[in-house]
């Protein structure tokens, strides 16, 4: 191979495709409606329809300015997010603790608490009925208990 045969190549390969490129380019333009469907292809009993545009000048023009509107418009709106973005960075998130502080504990509140009890350092919630229940089981065992023993 000579030095030079990676340029001819390259030339040949873009005159193959300036001859074969329009006829591929202009075979797709073409729209038929068969049936409830659109295909690019001819079908049996299919109608050609026509693709062109039927806008005048003014119309176009009109349509390109809103176009360009809409654009500018998603801009602003882009930049605005972004610079709120920006001024949001340098903020933290806030921690809000809803309990309560901790009661300071008194020299009396301590003797009254009896000896070797610690209060829980959680909130438990129970059923008053099944509790007035399991005192008066309780009871009733201490009097059977009681009872026996005389």
């Amino acid at each position: 191979m000579k030095k030079d045969s990676k340029p001819t190549i390259a030339i040949l390969t873009i005159a193959a495709c300036a001859l074969w490129g329009p006829p591929a380019a202009t075979a797709g333009t073409a729209a038929w409606r068969c049936g409830n469907t659109y295909s690019d292809q001819p079908c049996p009993d299919g109608k050609p329809l026509a693709l062109g545009d039927m806008r005048d000048a003014g119309q176009k023009r009109e349509a390109d300015n809103s176009t360009r509107e809409a654009q500018a418009a998603g801009d602003r709106l882009e930049r605005e997010r972004l610079r709120q973005e920006k001024a949001q960075a340098g903020r933290h998130a806030t921690l809000i603790d809803s309990r309560p502080s901790a009661p300071k504990a008194n020299a009396d509140d301590a003797t009254k608490r009896k000896k070797g009890k610690k209060e829980p350092g959680y909130f438990s919630a129970h059923d008053p009925v099944a509790t007035a229940k399991k005192k008066a089981e309780k009871a009733e065992k201490a009097g059977r208990r009681s009872a026996e023993k005389s």
